[in-house]
């Protein structure tokens, strides 16, 4: 199956462009590794934003880091429409969250995109991860996510 055609069945909605906040690449190919920039959790309304867990709950936190992979998802569709999920594999996931500093569940928010990569990849979406609390995050949101892709040509 195509990654465009399982965004398709996930109802996942393409946009024409990403939000891009500064001089960088949203993602740069070297051989078969495609590392993608930092996502924040972007949808139309805005950027999920606040301290997990004063201004966001954990399970919105969850949600946020999933949006992140969708964003994600996004830029490798926007790299080739024709990539088969067969080909491509997660390695690596990094994710950063906006927390209070007696907050310490950072595995279960960033569980939001690890379990959202592994139902779209299935075996593929296996990966090593790191989740790390932050003092504060671009545009103040709750999570912003980096990864790294291999792609078999």
């Amino acid at each position: 199956m195509k990654l465009a055609d399982k965004l398709k069945e996930l109802s996942i909605t393409i946009p024409e462009s990403t939000t891009k906040f500064g001089n960088y690449l949203p993602f740069l190919k070297d051989g078969n590794k495609i590392y993608i920039s930092g996502q924040l959790p972007i949808k139309n309304e805005g950027i999920i934003s606040g301290k997990v867990e004063s201004e966001v709950t954990l399970g919105e936190a969850k949600k946020a880091a999933k949006l992140c992979i969708i964003n994600t998802l996004i830029i490798l569709n926007s790299i080739d429409e024709n990539i088969d999920l067969e080909n491509l594999s997660c390695i690596q996931l990094s994710g950063f969250i906006n927390a209070d500093s007696k907050f310490n569940n950072h595995p279960e928010v960033i569980n939001g995109a690890s379990d959202f990569i592994c139902e779209v990849l299935g075996e593929n979406g296996a990966h090593t991860r790191i989740a790390v609390g932050c003092n504060s995050l671009p545009k103040n949101a709750c999570v912003e996510i980096s990864s790294i892709f291999s792609l078999k040509v």
